[in-house]
């Protein structure tokens, strides 16, 4: 009944589809202040970005900093 069971492979990030989906300029703005854990939480972040459009969790982004999402597997 179980043979060939195996882990689902997921190898999304929401940081780095959403840096994927962005302008150049605003990618590199984005992913500095994604590195940035001093001057931004990961709420703080979330929030400042829903303001300007850019829908991502802080969920999302504590991972990425975690390095607990796909970018890192």
């Amino acid at each position: 009944m179980l043979e060939g069971l195996e882990p689902t492979k997921n190898y999304r990030c929401k940081v780095r589809d959403t840096a994927k989906g962005l302008e150049q300029k605003d990618s590199k703005i984005f992913l500095e202040a994604v590195a940035d854990s001093e001057k931004w939480s990961d709420k703080g972040l979330s929030v400042a970005l829903a303001v300007r459009g850019v829908k991502i969790s802080n969920e999302a982004i504590g991972r990425h900093r975690r390095k607990f999402c796909a970018c890192y597997r």
